[in-house]
């Protein structure tokens, strides 16, 4: 048997009174040494991995360094960069739960973004159109050739533009709302409640926090921690959070806690479909067969295959990969979180060794066959 050690695999015997807690056996005895062959590929610095079999989680293993000479552990916090928008979701929920916000109302009355406040489609935009990417911008406003923000489509005709900002205006406009600080009611209604200790959006916090995982350049060395918005916080990037606060907070999240019959449909409601996106769209030259139903809900991704449906959402940034994913039918699900620059590549082939029977990877190994791995064939 192999031993069990900060930078190996770690079993989480977990029981509830008598009863027999949900088992999960690693696919094959090289585990480690197939996550441990990838990282050093990969030049991943930092590897954690939680599995969450019948709405436990049940397995974790950790691998790595945080920092030069520091394992990672339980307690390492990896910055998993869009899992974010995740956790800002699910604050919608659960305030609209209690009837403190209405998915379907304006957000013009309470915020004004500087650059947009003028023109007309601004008064479309509601939290549903934010936070399922139905906004018509693109993802942040210095992608623009003036570095300004700008419609580039009509909110709410269906289209999918993956945009940042559009959460980021969803977080100004509760806080106009409701008059607190966006980590204040992050912490409140979905932190706290949960219990998620090792978990925060607050970038002014970062620097005083042990356990931090230090981002790397290309070749795997570490750089100085430094947050997209350094200083601040996010509602849709830089997620500081333990592999397993994260298990917790699917965990919760898949047991529909804090929010009512409702909004928990909504969750696992297609709001865009990305069939025929530009990147992500499926066929017979790509993915096949495309899942259905396949695209964004309020906050999440569904990946339908058959009777299988799959929620989730990952990150990808400078330094960081991440995936978090259940399913509602099993409760079973997975955190992968990778600190390396090709994290977006990284994390997939980890799915494949520590839950091979995922089919939601497939669709990340074909986008990136398309768009990395050939991106200079011209055949």
């Amino acid at each position: 048997m192999r031993p069990l050690v900060a930078m190996g695999l770690t079993a989480l015997l977990v029981t509830s009174g008598c009863a027999t807690a949900p088992t999960y056996i690693p696919p094959d005895d090289d585990v480690d040494a197939r996550i441990e062959a990838l990282m050093a590929e990969y030049n991943a610095a930092s590897v954690g991995v939680g599995i969450i079999r019948g709405g436990k989680l049940v397995w974790t293993g950790y691998y790595g360094e945080e920092s030069r000479g520091v394992p990672v552990t339980a307690i390492s916090m990896f910055n998993t960069a869009s899992t974010n928008k995740s956790i800002t979701a699910e604050l919608a929920l659960r305030l609209a739960s209690e009837g403190l916000i209405d998915l379907d109302e304006p957000v013009a009355p309470y915020y004004e973004h500087p650059d947009v406040k003028d023109d007309p489609r601004y008064a479309k935009l509601t939290p549903r159109l934010l936070l399922s990417h139905q906004a018509g911008f693109l993802n942040w406003a210095h992608v623009y050739d003036d570095g300004k923000l700008a419609f580039i489509d009509e909110p709410g005709n269906g289209n999918y533009n993956y945009a940042g900002i559009g959460v980021r205006i969803f977080a100004r406009f509760v806080e106009a709302k409701l008059g607190k600080p966006f980590p204040q009611l992050v912490k409140e209604y979905v932190f706290d409640p949960i219990g998620m200790t090792r978990a925060t959006n607050a970038h002014n916090v970062v620097d005083r926090l042990d356990n931090v995982v230090m981002p790397v350049n290309p070749n795997g060395e570490f750089l100085k921690v430094r947050a997209l918005w350094e200083g601040y916080w996010s509602a849709a990037d830089d997620l500081f959070i333990s592999v397993e606060d994260h298990a917790k907070f699917l965990i919760a999240t898949m047991n529909n806690d804090g929010v009512n019959k409702a909004m928990a449909k909504e969750r696992l409601t297609l709001q865009t479909d990305i069939t025929d996106h530009t990147i992500w769209g499926c066929g017979p030259d790509y993915v096949d067969p495309c899942p259905e139903p396949y695209g964004h809900s309020i906050g999440w991704y569904l990946f339908g295959y058959g009777d299988r449906l799959v929620v989730h959402h990952g990150g990808n940034d400078q330094s960081e990969g991440a995936i978090g994913y259940y399913e509602p039918a099993t409760g079973n699900g997975g955190v992968i979180f990778v600190n390396t620059t090709r994290g977006v590549e990284l994390w997939p082939l980890i799915a494949d060794v520590v839950d091979p029977e995922q089919p939601m990877q497939d669709v990340f190994h074909d986008v990136i066959r398309r768009y990395i791995t050939n991106a200079g064939d011209n055949n």
